[in-house]
């Protein structure tokens, strides 16, 4: 979602800048609790009236004692 914010302080939803295969990566340092919600997004000016799939991947730490030995 693309929301610019002038230099007044007005905000504005424009359309978005991301395209098919871009991502985002992100690390959390701390136990963390996620939300992911569409808002819905097929009244949002954001997808332009056409909201697509969306992927999200969980990855799990490995800690130190459960990786592999190095020689």
């Amino acid at each position: 979602m693309n929301v610019p914010v002038g230099p007044d302080g007005a905000m504005a939803i424009a359309e978005g800048r991301s395209r098919p295969g871009d991502y985002v990566d992100l690390r959390a340092e701390l136990d963390a609790l996620v939300a992911l919600s569409n808002c819905p997004q097929v009244h949002n000016p954001a997808s332009g009236g056409r909201p697509t799939p969306i992927r999200l991947v969980l990855y799990e730490p490995v800690s130190d004692r459960e990786s592999p030995a190095t020689p």
